[in-house]
């Protein structure tokens, strides 16, 4: 299917699964089929809308660089879930992302309480990037922009996503993210990339307002989103709870799918559907 929004369509295919629909958005360098390892263990729940971001996968390139990137994603996203709802006819939805899909969550949760029945992020920090991922980022979008995904690029985009075990042992999930950066609209991309890590912001606020069930996933090998800061932002939450992936960095549906998909299973059979 494809979703009209302010900044051109976005694509998303469906997975047959039980009547409750879980809509899933990606973590930024890659595109929804870095859900496929995932995919069939969360089907066995829920069917399964997975959307591919602005400038992946089938979506529209993003023509701009966007300031506040997270609220016109939001935007997006309610437009992502109330064209499911007319679609498949259903209420509100469960929402899964992965970074950028978590931060686009956590916004779309505070703004519309009434679309959402639960949230799961993963490896998604509630704090602005880094300063020291925003120089790396900086450094290497005018390299992307010139020679693609190759190089000091691609060295740079891999050991932030995959830890190095995943590196030496498991070429489809170095393909997961290389693939989709190597597209040959490398503009887009960069306009996409800049808006969404550049132009992060705070989401801590955005945390607190979020009234349905939460769970965020922290990992033990990304520095910028350790489980301490997600169990203090879980504090902070009406009815939030963290849990930690292990062996993973950026990416846990790639790297411990099973441990992921497992947990996210548990965690919507304990918040089932009330009558939507």
């Amino acid at each position: 299917m494809y979703i009209t929004t302010e900044h051109g369509d976005l694509s998303a295919r469906v997975v047959d699964g039980p009547p409750p629909v879980a809509v899933l958005w990606h973590s930024m360098f890659t595109d929804s089929r870095s859900w496929d390892r995932v995919m069939h263990t969360l089907a066995t729940e829920r069917t399964l809308v997975l959307v591919d971001g602005w400038s992946f996968g089938d979506s529209a390139d993003l023509k701009d660089e966007l300031p506040d990137f997270v609220t016109h994603c939001a935007h997006a996203a309610v437009a992502v879930v109330t064209h499911v709802q007319q679609a498949l006819g259903v209420g509100p939805v469960d929402w899964l992302g992965s970074a950028w899909g978590g931060h686009v969550g956590l916004q779309l949760a505070a703004d519309r309480p009434d679309l959402m029945r639960t949230l799961v992020t993963v490896s998604a920090p509630v704090t602005p990037a880094s300063p020291a991922l925003r120089r790396q980022v900086r450094v290497l979008l005018p390299v992307y922009r010139a020679i693609g995904m190759r190089g000091p690029v691609r060295r740079g985009v891999l050991a932030g996503m995959l830890t190095e075990h995943s590196l030496q042992t498991d070429p489809q999930a170095v393909n997961a993210v290389v693939g989709p950066m190597s597209r040959p609209h490398r503009g887009a991309i960069a306009r996409t990339v800049h808006s969404g890590i550049l132009s992060r912001r705070d989401l801590a606020s955005a945390a607190t307002l979020v009234e349905c069930p939460t769970l965020l996933f922290a990992t033990d090998d990304r520095g910028e989103w350790t489980p301490q800061e997600c169990a203090a932002a879980t504090a902070t939450m009406q009815d939030g709870h963290a849990a930690v992936l292990t062996r993973s960095r950026a990416l846990p549906s790639l790297e411990c799918p099973a441990e992921l998909a497992h947990m996210v299973t548990e965690f919507w059979r304990t918040h089932p559907p009330v009558n939507d």
